[in-house]
């Protein structure tokens, strides 16, 4: 994640948990959607209702983009408080082409030749032609046709906002090295004016409440978490080793506390939704912010917590999960489609033997394809062209 002065690795092994369970989350939702299983489980005797947890897991988005904005500004703040060297924008930049762009061209193309053009899903040829050529340029999200009604793949979305986010990246970077407490504030009041503008001026909102300007101040708490991480490593060292017990606590307390509020604005979130889709897109609007901030409680919090509590975010399962996380994703939802359009019979949803095994069909499929994807094409692909650019940038310096 980040290389310290000696060139080693700083691993915060709590944040492979919280990446797969994110995306588990969100995989969960989409699958009910599908299979529209009842969501609760029953232990010695008690019965256990998580539909409101599940009715509201899409919010986890939120969740994987402030992961990202901290992930992303880590060498950054590292080099705020210890002077380390950042990468280069042409390095960050080929990192992030070679890490989203292979998997992501092979899941529109694999969608359109596949589903959407055996199923005649375009009306008219200009309908594919947007459709295919916004999501190739990571611009769908701009057209209402290929943004709301796409046959190719509909979490796509998010990949589309994290790459243009990508494109500013190193400049608020390296301004936000020189001046965060600027740079963070501004981007934190331009996410949170646009979502007001939006709350109460915009009578649809369906095509601006995941715009990329929507989630500035996401990024921009992702952003001083990783500050905020820097400084408490700094001050208590390396959380992986010895800590005072009162900071294991705090950290313990801290997470807590985090997942306490996730939880008050999932069921709030889940009630906005009852009503209508309207409501749910305000409520989106009015807790990202609160989410947000709650969710980086959890994740700094989760630092600090006593070793056995961080294993169970950071072991070789979540680890596992956290590899192959983007590809899942990718491909959950779009497969559970499928399955329910060509395997199951109307029957599916007052079928509860059915409902588990549509369920649990959707899971094992998307995990195999995912480690197909990611074993057999990401990771190839990106150690191509990082070593391509490598060579060529070798090259142009020897010439």
């Amino acid at each position: 994640m980040s290389r310290d002065s000696a060139g080693t690795k700083w691993d915060i092994g709590v944040l492979h948990g919280f990446r797969a369970l994110m995306v588990l989350l969100v995989a969960n939702f989409h699958i009910w959607q599908q299979s529209w299983l009842w969501q609760s489980v029953t232990l010695f005797g008690y019965k256990i209702n998580f539909d409101y947890v599940t009715r509201s897991s899409y919010v986890f988005v939120d969740g994987m983009i402030l992961l990202s904005g901290f992930l992303l500004f880590l060498p950054h703040a590292r080099a705020m408080t210890e002077d380390t060297p950042v990468p280069a924008a042409d390095t960050f930049y080929v990192n992030r082409l070679a890490r989203i762009v292979p998997s992501y061209v092979a899941a529109v193309l694999l969608a359109m030749v596949c589903f959407a053009l055996p199923q005649g899903s375009y009306r008219t040829p200009g309908a594919l032609q947007l459709d295919l050529w916004s999501h190739l340029t990571f611009t769908h999200t701009f057209f209402r046709g290929p943004y709301q009604n796409t046959p190719l793949n509909g979490v796509l979305w998010t990949v589309v906002i994290e790459m243009q986010f990508y494109l500013l990246f190193p400049l608020l970077a390296r301004i936000a090295r020189r001046k965060p407490t600027l740079t963070m504030g501004v981007m934190a009041v331009l996410g949170w004016a646009y979502r007001l503008f939006v709350y109460y001026r915009v009578k649809d909102t369906s095509m601006w409440i995941n715009q990329l300007p929507a989630f500035l101040d996401v990024y921009a708490i992702g952003m001083l978490g990783a500050v905020c991480y820097c400084h408490m490593r700094k001050a208590f060292g390396d959380p992986d080793s010895t800590q005072p017990v009162l900071i294991r606590i705090a950290g313990l307390c801290g997470f807590a506390a985090g997942i306490v509020l996730v939880l008050v604005i999932l069921k709030a979130q889940s009630a906005a939704g009852v009503i209508s889709y309207e409501s749910l897109r305000l409520g989106q609007l009015r807790h990202r912010l609160p989410l947000a901030l709650s969710l980086m409680c959890c994740m700094l919090g989760a630092t600090l917590m006593p070793g056995v509590l961080r294993w169970l975010l950071s072991n070789r399962m979540m680890r596992f999960l956290s590899v192959i996380s983007y590809n899942l994703y990718i491909w959950h939802q779009v497969l559970a489609v499928q399955f329910v359009r060509y395997w199951f019979p109307d029957t599916l949803h007052s079928d509860v033997n059915l409902q588990y095994a549509c369920t649990a069909l959707c899971y094992a499929a998307a995990i195999v394809v995912a480690m197909a994807f990611t074993y057999g094409l990401e990771q190839p692909c990106a150690r191509w062209i990082r070593s391509g650019y490598d060579r060529l940038k070798q090259r142009m310096i020897n010439s």
